[in-house]
């Protein structure tokens, strides 16, 4: 069976300098006080996370509240621009829970990197130290027919302080290089793992629950789809759901860039074309281009699902995910499944 795309194709400084000041002006501080602060910060116990994601997988491992620097759905976490307190509560921590790659590493760089635990590898060499979640026989080696495509986003944006680095000639065919990896159940279970490991708990109940997303989503028959930004890559991945979405289109959004009017109308056939069950749209990372998408595929009644960055305030990532998973079951089972070549000039 052939591989399809992704799975297929097989300001900061400024910051920190407030935080070094910050951390000057407490020099006066009792010795005492100073000691009970670094005891804090070196005990494994004391978490914090990058994103809700990774807070509401910490907090059930351990039983307990994990406080995250990015939460809501009103903020992408892309284009986050981390504070001095920010910063500061990162340092502080005795274990950070983080995405890894470039997603989240305005936070997690200023981390004593013995203390991250991440998803994916950190996003330099300066971090290799980490504590890497992803096993030595993880998911990361799976090529699978009809997971497609992973990755950022249809905006532009250069903002001082965010290392995006992403320069993507091809289509990636590890599922390392995807930053929306807490949509991969295994990835998932690798974090909740290492934070069990380290600062105690039990992992169990998630395990059990991302087993059962993993059976669901294998179990989902051979049906068409695409995504106007390419953030369910990694849930589909090594499963049977083929992702269509034009690959000129795709690696834009992977390096995060605007959509020129040609992949925008190739993706608009695509939509008009019917043969879609389902179109994917992150309302977290919009632009003109997936409003159009969108639009387009309203008008042709085609189903859409919404995949955010964070769950929605008040709402637990790990339900988040089962509700995602459930939404696309229901459309999966009114689909009618078609073979690649019933696909012609689309087919991936």
């Amino acid at each position: 069976m052939r591989n399809t795309r992704i799975h297929r194709a097989s300001a900061a400084l400024a910051t920190l300098a407030l935080v070094g000041a910050g951390l000057t002006a407490c020099s006066s501080e009792p010795a005492d006080t100073k000691a009970v602060d670094a005891t804090k910060a070196a005990d494994p116990t004391n978490i914090i996370a990058t994103t809700s994601v990774w807070a509401d997988v910490a907090s059930a491992v351990t039983d307990k509240e994990v406080p995250a620097i990015i939460s809501g759905q009103s903020i992408d976490p892309h284009t986050y621009e981390a504070s001095a307190a920010d910063l500061a509560k990162i340092r502080e921590a005795g274990t950070v829970v983080a995405n890894g790659g470039h997603y989240d590493t305005n936070l997690y760089r200023v981390a004593e990197q013995d203390r991250v635990i991440h998803a994916i590898p950190l996003s330099s060499d300066e971090h290799a130290h980490g504590e890497h979640a992803h096993g030595e026989h993880g998911e990361h080696g799976e090529h699978d027919e009809h997971a497609h495509h992973d990755h950022d986003h249809g905006h532009d944006h250069d903002h001082a302080g965010h290392d995006h680095g992403h320069d993507f000639t091809e289509i990636p065919t590890d599922i390392n290089d995807l930053e929306h990896i807490w949509l991969a159940p295994g990835k998932v279970k690798e974090v909740a793992d290492a934070v069990a490991k380290r600062a105690g708990g039990d992992a169990s109940e998630v395990d059990r629950r991302m087993d059962a997303i993993t059976e669901k989503l294998n179990a989902m028959p051979h049906v068409h789809l695409a995504m106007t930004e390419p953030i369910a890559a990694p849930m589909i991945w090594g499963t049977q759901l083929h992702d269509l979405t034009p690959e000129k289109y795709l690696l834009t959004t992977l390096n995060e860039s605007e959509p020129s009017a040609g992949e925008v109308a190739e993706f608009l056939e695509l939509i008009n074309s019917g043969i879609l069950d389902f179109l994917v749209v992150n309302t977290q990372s919009t632009n003109n281009a997936t409003q159009r998408l969108k639009e387009a595929a309203e008008k042709q009644n085609l189903p859409i699902v919404e995949i955010n960055e964070t769950p929605p305030e008040g709402m637990d990532f790990l339900d988040y995910f089962e509700q995602i998973v459930d939404n696309v079951q229901k459309i999966v089972d009114e689909a009618e499944p078609r073979t690649d070549a019933q696909l012609g000039n689309f087919a991936g």
